[in-house]
């Protein structure tokens, strides 16, 4: 339970000072005027009270009435429009009116005209406790040049200035209300789906299994790579709007909806939401509208906050050919553009015995630290080898041709793995991956030969 003190604590420091005077000779005048100063204090504080009793909060604001409830799957609305609700507004409306203390009183009398001060029909809230009792506050307009604004309890008679910050905690208009993240939840663990289309194209399709993540479509052979699913779903849960669009959704072409740019499907155990990205908002694209089909409303988003649209199916999955154990790695032959390299790889575990590696019948010394450096880099091109792209429509004939390179792993324990290249024919550029006699629907990048593997190689040739 979270307790309030502030009338003690005012009536704590009052006596201090009071004692602190006495001691130091005050008169008795001065002593008067301490007690009169902190009786002033405590007449600004407007509400003190546990927020954490709060169940019920009543509202009359622009657009009407509203009422919410506090049950066990949170806030709800009893009465007024639906929409979704934000509930960290609810927190922090109850936090900033349990210990709300105006920065200054303007009259303890109620003025006859109240409209001066926008306190004729005021933004009201009101909020009720376990116990029934109610804590109600009527905001009015704004202090013509100061930073702050008019406000009474309602039905009382004092005219408090409160300052803008804690007015703009309490607002309660219903666009305050609304929940302004894409997909509202308090973590990403209960989320097990999340379905994305780019340009009428789906980009995956992911379902949460017990054993993780596993991509439907389009290439269901991938391996889901977690991490970056879950920094996909970390930025849904945390991206939040600008504002709203208050308006009936009778025509989808009219924010872009009916050809919309990008599409996400997502669902979690509690809640689910199909979401329509259309047009730009902006001639420079900072902006866009972001249309939630499952709640029927439409937002308008920072499109920086969005960066997943940029995602395609290679982002989400290992790239990795192959993650072998080195101390299970015999040799290597290796045939690049019909350059042979043939590496004999005895590496000893734990010091159970001489470690010693061969490159074309040539020593590596281990004591030279340039040579070993170069023949790591060699080793970590090979077994570090990503694939670049996805290819799944390839023709026999394509794969049929003979490897332009291949790596052979000669493995301790278990049947050598076979990698083989074989150049796109409308791209030279690019190989498709075969894994041990297999097409793996992916491609490699000549660079990576020639930048890696070939490379690494000749510099420890001219080492050697």
């Amino acid at each position: 339970m979270i307790k309030r003190y502030i009338k003690i604590l005012i009536g704590l420091v009052a006596a201090a000072l009071i004692a602190v005077a006495a001691y130091m000779g005050v008169s008795h005048n001065e002593k008067k005027n301490i007690e009169k100063q902190m009786a002033e204090e405590l007449k600004k504080v407007v509400f003190d009270f546990d927020p954490e009793d709060i169940v019920k909060m009543n509202v009359h604001n622009s657009t009407g009435d509203y009422k919410f409830d506090l049950t066990k799957d949170g806030w709800v609305i009893t009465e007024g429009n639906q929409f979704q609700l934000s509930p960290d507004k609810f927190v922090t409306i109850a936090t900033t009116m349990s210990t709300l203390t105006a920065s200054r009183i303007l009259s303890e009398e109620l003025p006859d005209d109240l409209a001066s001060f926008g306190l004729e029909d005021p933004m009201t809230v009101c909020l009720i406790t376990s116990d029934k009792k109610e804590h109600s506050i009527d905001i009015g307009s704004q202090v013509p040049g100061d930073d702050s604004f008019y406000a009474r309890v309602t039905g009382g008679d004092t005219i408090y200035i409160v300052s803008k910050s804690d007015i703009e905690k309490l607002s309660s208009e219903e666009k305050d209300l609304k929940d302004k993240l894409l997909f509202d939840l308090a973590s990403t663990d209960s989320i097990n789906y999340i379905k994305y289309i780019k340009g009428g194209s789906i980009v995956f399709d992911l379902r949460k299994e017990d054993d993780g993540w596993d991509l439907v479509t389009p290439f269901p052979q991938g391996k889901v790579n977690a991490a970056s699913v879950k920094d996909i779903a970390s930025q849904l849960i945390r991206a939040q709007s600008v504002t709203f669009i208050d308006e009936e959704m009778n025509d989808l072409s009219k924010f872009g909806f009916d050809n919309p740019k990008y599409q996400l499907e997502i669902g979690a155990d509690s809640k689910q939401a199909k979401l329509l990205f259309g047009n730009y908002y902006d001639d420079s694209g900072a902006y866009i509208y972001v249309y939630n089909k499952t709640i029927d409303q439409i937002y308008i988003f920072e499109t920086a906050s969005l960066s997943f649209i940029d995602t395609e199916t290679e982002d989400i999955l290992v790239r990795e050919l192959r993650n072998e154990f080195f101390g299970n790695i015999k040799s290597f032959d290796i045939n690049v553009f019909g350059k042979k390299i043939k590496i004999d790889y005895n590496y000893s575990v734990g010091g159970s015995g001489e470690t010693r590696y061969l490159v074309n019948n040539k020593k590596i010394d281990n004591t030279n630290e340039e040579t070993l450096n170069v023949f790591n880099n060699l080793i970590n091109s090979i077994t570090g080898l990503s694939f670049s792209n996805i290819c799944e429509d390839v023709s026999h004939s394509e794969l049929t041709k003979e490897p332009d390179a291949s790596i052979v792993y000669h493995l301790k324990e278990g049947e050598d793995y076979v990698l083989e290249f074989i150049e796109k024919s409308d791209e030279e550029n690019m190989y498709y991956i075969i894994e041990n006699g297999n097409y793996t629907g992916t491609l490699l990048r000549k660079g990576v030969f020639e930048g890696g593997i070939l490379q690494y190689y000749d510099e420890l040739m001219d080492l050697l």
